[in-house]
């Protein structure tokens, strides 16, 4: 009878041992594997935001350095008749200050386009300024990079003429434009070609 007792003891001992040892090694190797895919997934994110902002870099770059160089002989017509004004005429500028924003998501979807029936990518997409007041041009698309290029498009081919450029602006960024003279002054985004707008200057 002794003999059973001990042989008992020794097999719960043996279990109790065994169970002991796998959950420590299970909780050991787990917290391990969860520890390294946790540092991986920060890695690879840490990498993504770090080749989201050098594509943004370069695709600024690069559209500043090409417009600049497509547009260089329009910009010295527009840029010299712009720096004959005289001073009087710059004293009399408006103090209003109007904006336009770009509408979310606009770089990813043709829905807000106006031949797609929509209401404008550009809002307003028709804008009523007087010569001199303030128009402030805003990316307030927090999902893509703008522009705003005055000048006409057709389907993708674009038209610069010159008169005002914001360049690539990302999210949040501004551009400040006086105008100078009345007319209607049409422009797009010359990444997505599907936005367009008009300021019409009284």
């Amino acid at each position: 009878m002794k003999l059973l007792y001990v042989v008992l003891i020794l097999v719960l001992v043996g279990s109790a041992t065994t169970t002991i040892y796998f959950t420590y090694y299970t909780a050991t190797f787990y917290t391990t594997d969860i520890v390294q895919l946790e540092n991986k997934v920060a890695s690879l994110e840490s990498e993504i935001s770090s080749l989201k902002n050098s594509i943004e870099s370069d695709l600024k770059n690069a559209y500043d350095d090409g417009y600049v160089a497509g547009i260089a002989e329009q910009s010295t017509s527009s840029h010299s008749s712009s720096s004959n004004i005289s001073s009087s005429q710059t004293d009399l500028a408006s103090t209003t200050t109007r904006t336009i924003g770009t509408v979310e998501k606009s770089g990813y979807s043709t829905d807000c386009a106006v031949l797609m029936g929509g209401d404008g990518c550009y809002t307003p997409v028709y804008l009523s300024a007087n010569v001199g007041d303030k128009i402030i041009l805003t990316n307030t698309d927090s999902t893509g990079v703008h522009t705003f290029t005055s000048g006409t498009v057709d389907g993708f081919t674009p038209n610069p003429d010159g008169v005002f450029d914001t360049g690539v602006l990302m999210s949040g960024d501004s551009f400040e434009w006086t105008p100078i003279s009345s007319g209607e002054y049409p422009y797009y985004c010359m990444l997505h070609t599907w936005q367009v707008g008009t300021i019409i200057v009284n």
